[in-house]
């Protein structure tokens, strides 16, 4: 009975032996990777985060930023050199209203310029195509400005004292009567070329991020609008401020007062509005909405005594720029409301995962090098 059982016996002795040995030979087990381990073998995770200095990377978007920073350090040191002459030709005694009007109109250029700048910075950094179209009609409108406040420069110059020191700052100022709207105009054709060429470039980084959903990019749309509006309300409210607190009021007014503090409370509004619209709070972002009613109100007004019979004289310095500055103020302080009410009506729709995105943990980073492993082999018996 035991002889034919041996040979059967043998048979599956080896096949577990074959078996021991193929299992020996497929079986690998991974070992996590260690801070401590070699250099050669250990590998960094990913970093997917933004890096803290934008670099532009492409041909249109080094064409763009070319573009803005040729334009601007060639008008800014122009105006800046006539703002140093007019430092220089002026005596002390006679620095009180009309050099204070020509400082004020160059000082808010000079600012105008550099502002731009920075706004082209942050929309390519933020590829945000709504903003770069905003540009180029922020830069038409420079242009715009730029021509409009040349009779009240003049006016001006004439006002101040004699022939031959009116003439030398007339002789100044023609130098940005020529270059500077020539430079302007320059920018702004290319500045559209470049945007419409980035149009595509972006439109497929917004799709990577937002994937095809037809929907959930036109809530984005409305949310870049929207962030868009906020940045150029901050500086057409400065700049009507500006000259409102340069040129009209004395400091001891009680109108100075109220136009001092609507900067700063123009500035946290705004502020706050994008803060509250990035995280979906609907009655904080109308209550923002609230605050800026309150401020149109005040470029109603403002507007309302720009063209009053009774106080025209007070505004003559500045009617023309003052009042181009406060309705485009009023246009897009409505504009920033309404848009405001649509993205209250996309809240709680998907969009806040996208623009708002959840911090990673910690241990995330823990994961991801536990993920980047390394085989290794032994025996089983």
């Amino acid at each position: 009975m035991m002889e034919p059982l041996q040979p059967t016996f043998q048979k599956s002795n080896d096949a577990y032996q074959k078996s021991n040995a193929k299992e020996s030979e497929i079986y690998t087990y991974p070992v996590p990777l260690s801070p401590v381990m070699n250099e050669q073998h250990h590998h960094k995770a990913p970093n997917h985060s933004r890096p803290l200095l934008y670099v532009p990377s492409t041909l249109w978007t080094r064409s763009f930023a070319a573009t803005v920073i040729t334009e601007t350090v060639l008008t800014v040191a122009i105006e800046s050199w006539i703002l140093m002459s007019l430092w220089d030709d002026l005596d002390e005694d006679k620095k009180a209203d009309g050099p204070m009007r020509l400082q004020s109109f160059l000082g808010l250029y000079i600012f105008a310029l550099l502002y731009e700048l920075a706004l082209s910075y942050d929309a390519l950094r933020r590829k945000n195509t709504i903003q770069l179209v905003g540009l180029c009609i922020c830069n038409l409108g420079l242009l715009t400005y730029g021509v409009l406040q040349m009779q009240e420069i003049k006016d001006t110059i004439a006002s101040l004292t004699g022939e031959n020191l009116s003439d030398h700052l007339e002789e100044l100022y023609h130098i940005e009567i020529i270059l500077v709207p020539v430079f302007l105009g320059i920018g702004t054709v290319c500045m559209s070329f470049f945007t419409w060429k980035l149009r595509a470039e972006f439109s497929w980084s917004i799709y990577k991020n937002i994937s095809a959903d037809l929907q959930m990019k036109r809530r984005y749309f409305t949310y870049q609008v929207y962030i868009a509006l906020l940045k150029f309300d901050f500086f057409f409210v400065f700049g009507s401020q500006l000259q409102i607190l340069l040129v009209v009021f004395q400091a001891e007014d009680v109108d100075f007062i109220l136009n001092a503090a609507l900067i700063p409370i123009t500035i946290a509004t705004l502020t706050l509005s994008a803060q509250f619209c990035k995280r979906e709070k609907t009655k904080s972002l109308v209550l923002m909405m609230f605050f800026m009613l309150s401020i149109m109100g005040c470029f109603g007004i403002t507007l309302f005594r720009i063209h009053s019979p009774a106080e025209s004289a007070d505004f003559s310095s500045v009617r023309v720029s003052l009042t181009l500055f406060a309705a485009i103020s009023l246009l897009l302080m409505a504009l920033t409301i309404v848009n405001a009410v649509m993205c209250i009506l996309n809240f709680k729709k998907g969009l806040k995962i996208h623009i708002n995105p959840p911090k990673k943990r910690k241990t995330s980073v823990s994961l991801e090098l536990e993920s980047q492993e390394t085989p290794t082999r032994f025996l089983l018996n």
